[in-house]
């Protein structure tokens, strides 16, 4: 042995037969045995991975490990976190296993070996050293990171670690589970192996880049030529790809971001967030030759991939690009973004009949694209606090999508607090994007009885029935649907019962322990915020807010008290929304209470007979007029209890059935900016006695660019009525979204509901 060689291993105590019997032991009856090493000059991460393994042995057994440089003198029983290149002299003295599993790691992987003297955590780089201490700390010493601060470390005055050889590494490159849990906690990220899109992509560029490169603000007025044709008009929405200026300009303006953000590799060229594309002679050939709206886009982004050789260039197949191109191939520097926006939520996607073009669009993807970073949808958008069943299903759709070639992933669960069951889906699919093999019954059942307590046995009971009611029917799981469409199915009388007998228990479970009983608590949102949506559809039946005894309307006690403690619930424990709209709890709880004051006793418009000029549209309430007149005011969503124009103008008249005199008429809409619903910017009221000749009472005007706007309007017309028997009211929509609106330019929707005249 050199001197050089002898000096070198002196300084670790590293030993040349790595894989001693003895299992090291960290700490003894709470004194520290070990001490954790760095390399001389480690790399942030390294220096993260090393603190937050020190925090958790102190947390443990109230023993703090020193950390050390390697240069320091006399290093004896060390935990060392280092990357992945030892130097080479100490290469040949490891076994052979240890060899062959080093040379194995790869970005975020990692190496655990240990001994009686020495445990190494070695990294393949990026976060590969964090995550081998969160595996170690997991598997071996039965720490949790459950959610954000919930966190389990067992006490312990002695801690041991078996003696193994242990690589590790993920099957997706890019894990992303979208929400604030994830988003805003890096401690949350890095225990659960999770990326955040600001971490991987350029700021500013992740996704429906377009109107940032070419932004039609700036070059519509002048340049109409610029942006998408379609039905021989010139649009905003998307960009014409095949004019030779667009090329340039997204040239130019990614040179001068790349300048801003040298260090970043993923950069978005990608479609807005519309249904439109350019049908110019240009790019309508392109179409047709390659069978998809996609050809314009991949012959686009390739041409701007080889302008930028080290960069990827991420795209979207995404609703009418979804379809893979006949003859064009993404360049090797090309990233395809695959999104499954369309598809049902109740069967995994492999098995359901009803995705079966999805199958042909990834396997026709895969073929030709190396990098496919995958778009998944595991939330419902409309109602975040509603039973959306789909646990069963992420397992078999992640082992689906990797079978497919994809290695990159974004899952649109929105995790955040309220929303339903946020902390074990995020938990759940963090795990399967590492490893889609793990046993998905062990990983729940561990988060439930470590979460939920005693009340986590019950909440799997809960589960357990809710998947089960969906799998009987295999309905549709929609990511905008209402918990209505399923009030005969897993949301029906006889099942909510059930559920709430096991929340009863549950809470029961926890009643001393006010921490768990909050989060059983948060879980149970969902269930009573099904009841009050499918309430409000069935306002005076067996289901509703009501009885009706001798034509008096009673509110139920049951259902009062449950407005006040799901928003009670929800302010305790800061729930921001219900919606992707960003509708409050609190704005959420107001509508309720307006939606459920019917306007029944000195209502004469109830249960009156209204017509419209032109009819609504037939998705919404199947366009069925009595909604304007049934006493029960439209709330939140749009798809219940609304009726909605889209682009147009349109008069509603209303037969009291007897000319009499009437003091008030009033009329709703709604806001919802998101989902291209503004106010109307007038509505015309006049009266008439015989229904042919009517006198006008007064025009009333929302001016301005509806940028904020109240959830709903009341348009109240109280002046001098007079005597009639008939309203008409003129109502005189946008038409189109405004210039600050994503979609500007396209056709805006007006939501009326609950004509009343008193």
């Amino acid at each position: 042995m050199s001197i050089q060689l002898f000096l070198f291993l002196s300084v670790l105590n590293l030993p040349l037969q790595l894989f001693a019997q003895k299992q090291p032991t960290i700490v003894k009856d709470g004194a520290p045995q070990f001490s954790i090493v760095l390399s001389v000059k480690p790399a942030d991460v390294e220096e993260k991975a090393a603190l937050l393994l020190q925090s958790a042995i102190q947390k443990m057994s109230g023993s703090k490990l020193e950390i050390v440089k390697a240069d320091q003198p006399n290093i004896q029983h060390a935990i060392y976190i280092m990357p992945s290149k030892l130097p080479q002299q100490l290469n040949t003295h490891f076994t052979a296993e240890f060899e062959s599993k080093r040379l194995q790691l790869l970005e975020d992987a990692f190496l655990i070996s240990s001994q009686e003297d020495n445990i190494l955590i070695l990294s393949g780089g990026k976060k590969g050293a964090i995550y081998g201490v969160v595996h170690m700390l997991e598997k071996y010493l039965g720490c949790r990171m459950y959610a954000p601060n919930v966190e389990l470390i067992p006490k312990k005055t002695t801690i041991t670690l078996p003696v193994l050889c242990e690589l590790d590494k993920p099957v997706n490159t890019i894990r992303i589970v979208n929400g604030d849990l994830t988003q805003k906690h890096e401690d949350y990220r890095n225990w659960n192996r999770l990326n955040d899109h600001n971490e991987e992509f350029a700021k500013g560029f992740y996704v429906h880049t377009f109107n940032r490169l070419v932004p039609w603000e700036t070059y519509f007025e002048k340049h109409p030529e610029y942006f998408a044709l379609m039905g021989n008009k010139r649009i905003i929405d998307q960009l014409c790809l095949t004019n030779p200026d667009v090329f340039e300009l997204t040239i130019n303006k990614l040179k001068e971001e790349m300048a801003i953000q040298p260090d970043r590799k993923l950069w978005s060229v990608s479609q807005g967030d519309n249904f439109s594309y350019c049908q110019c002679n240009q790019c309508a050939k392109i179409i047709a030759e390659e069978g998809s709206a996609a050809g314009p886009i991949v012959h686009f982004v390739n041409r701007v991939a080889a302008q930028f050789p080290e960069k990827m260039i991420s795209t979207l197949a995404y609703q009418y690009s979804r379809k893979a191109p006949k003859k064009i191939k993404p360049a090797d520097n090309v990233q395809i973004m695959l999104c499954t926006i369309e598809l049902n939520r109740s069967r995994a996607i492999e098995n359901d009949s009803l995705s079966v073009s999805f199958l042909k669009d990834i396997t026709d993807w895969g073929k030709i694209s190396k990098n496919i970073y995958l778009w998944d949808y595991t939330v419902n958008f409309s109602h975040h606090i509603s039973p959306f069943p789909n646990l069963h299903t992420l397992q078999k759709n992640i082992q689906f999508f990797t079978k497919n070639k994809v290695n990159a992933h974004f899952q649109q669960t929105n995790a955040s607090l309220g929303h339903e069951f946020s902390e074990l889906k995020a938990y759940l699919i963090a795990r399967l994007l590492w490893n889609p093999s793990i046993n998905v019954d062990s990983v729940m059942t561990d988060f439930l009885n470590g979460y939920y307590g005693p009340a986590g046995v019950y909440i799997q009971q809960y589960i357990t029935q809710l998947t089960k009611e969906i799998q009987k029917t295999g309905e549709w799981l929609d990511i905008y649907g209402h918990p209505v469409a399923h009030a005969k199915t897993f949301l029906s009388h006889e099942n909510v019962m059930q559920y709430n007998q096991y929340f009863d228990a549950a809470e029961k479970a926890v009643n001393k322990d006010a921490l768990l009983l909050q989060r059983v608590k948060l879980c149970r949102l969902p269930i009573q915020y099904a009841m009050m949506e499918i309430g409000k559809s069935d306002m005076f039946g067996s289901r509703g807010f009501y009885n009706e005894n001798k034509e008096k309307f009673i509110l139920k006690p049951v259902m009062q008290q449950m407005i006040e403690d799901f928003y009670t619930v929800s302010k305790h424990t800061e729930v921001k929304n219900v919606n992707e709209a960003g509708l409050t709890p609190l704005a959420y709880y107001q509508a309720t209470k307006r939606f459920i004051d019917v306007q029944v006793e000195g209502n004469y418009a109830f249960r009156k007979k209204a017509s419209a000029t032109p009819m609504p549209s037939i998705k919404y309430s199947q366009a069925d007029l009595s909604v304007l007149t049934n006493g029960v005011q439209g709330a939140n969503d749009f798809k219940a209890h609304w009726l909605g124009w889209e682009a147009q103008d349109f008069e509603l008249v209303l037969d009291l059935q007897t000319a009499k005199h009437y003091q008030s008429i009033q009329v709703s809409s709604l806001y919802d900016p998101k989902s291209w619903i503004m106010h109307p910017k007038s509505v015309t009221c006049l009266v008439s006695e015989d229904g042919i000749s009517y006198r006008l009472i007064e025009t009333q005007t929302i001016d301005g660019e509806q940028r904020k706007e109240n959830l709903t309007h009341h348009f109240l017309f109280n002046k001098t009525l007079g005597s009639f028997r008939y309203v008409k009211l003129e109502i005189k929509g946008t038409q189109k979204l405004f210039n600050w609106h994503p979609s500007a330019g396209g056709g805006s929707w007006v939501f009326i509901d609950e004509m009343v005249v008193r």
